[in-house]
């Protein structure tokens, strides 16, 4: 038996929708990838926090919180508003929350229930 040739097909537009969903999908995932990024959200989510108030409850330190800050609000995730010397943010996307949370929680089921680290996401995804 001779093998099939593989037939090549022009792209069609569903295609090309396609790869565009799939890359914006890539890009949320990306920044997912980093804890601190993880954490701001939580933090932010359902109320205005300032950078000092993140920082604290991150426990990053303000250059890595104001690097990661940079990248969500790039991304359209949180938005900024300053006022005289303080920059105070908030969750501009919700849907990105909703992402973090659901990612938490089956993360949480397959963590075992002695952990706390699993109370911790558990929580983080019942607060929001």
């Amino acid at each position: 038996m001779k093998p099939r040739r593989a037939i090549a097909r022009e792209p069609s537009a569903l295609t090309a929708e396609l790869d565009e969903v799939v890359t914006a999908v890539a890009k949320c995932f990306a920044l997912l990838s980093e804890p601190t990024r993880l954490k701001i959200p939580n933090t932010i989510c359902g109320n205005e926090q300032s950078l000092s108030a993140i920082v604290e409850a991150t426990g990053a330190t303000q250059t890595n919180v104001s690097r990661h800050l940079a990248l969500l609000h790039q991304a359209g995730v949180v938005s900024r508003r300053k006022e005289r010397n303080a920059a105070y943010y908030k969750v501009a996307d919700p849907s990105f929350a909703d992402v973090c949370r659901t990612v938490c929680v089956q993360i949480a089921g397959r963590i075992d229930a002695r952990q706390p680290l699993r109370e911790g996401l558990l929580e983080f995804a019942q607060q929001h």
